[in-house]
């Protein structure tokens, strides 16, 4: 009985093992460490093939002409998938395009780099609001 019980942990665990780790998606509602602003998330594109990302939301205490005129705007528009998980493109932050990066690092985090001219260079950590 004994011996039956490990096999079966056994066999269970390496199951576990042997089991792909998918990427956590993208999709829904993100918001950077400083609860500032929200972003949805959503695929878009031909075939829904691209990531996209528009600003939903902006703290009241934080929000002025010069920000809430990107209200309902795209951060990322069209970015492309580069491998499981990562996205490539064109980021738009305060009316200034950067070249990102979009990395999904857990279920519940993801990391967006953006550089300007390999000068200006940015890393903004986001945490998931809602699916």
């Amino acid at each position: 009985m004994f011996a039956r019980m490990v096999a079966a942990i056994a066999t269970v665990a390496c199951m576990a093992v042997a089991a792909p780790v998918l990427a956590a998606n993208p999709y829904g509602v993100w918001e950077p460490e400083n609860r500032e602003s929200r972003y949805e998330f959503t695929a878009c594109g031909q075939a829904n093939h691209f990531l996209c990302a528009e600003l939903i939301w902006i703290q009241d205490d934080k929000i002025d002409a010069r920000n809430s005129k990107y209200l309902n705007t795209y951060l990322i528009n069209e970015a492309m998938p580069v491998r499981e998980g990562v996205w490539r493109g064109r980021i738009t932050l305060e009316g200034f395009n950067f070249d990102g990066t979009l990395k999904v690092i857990s279920e519940d985090r993801m990391q967006l780099d953006a550089c300007a001219l390999f000068v200006i260079c940015e890393s903004i950590e986001l945490n998931r609001v809602s699916n």
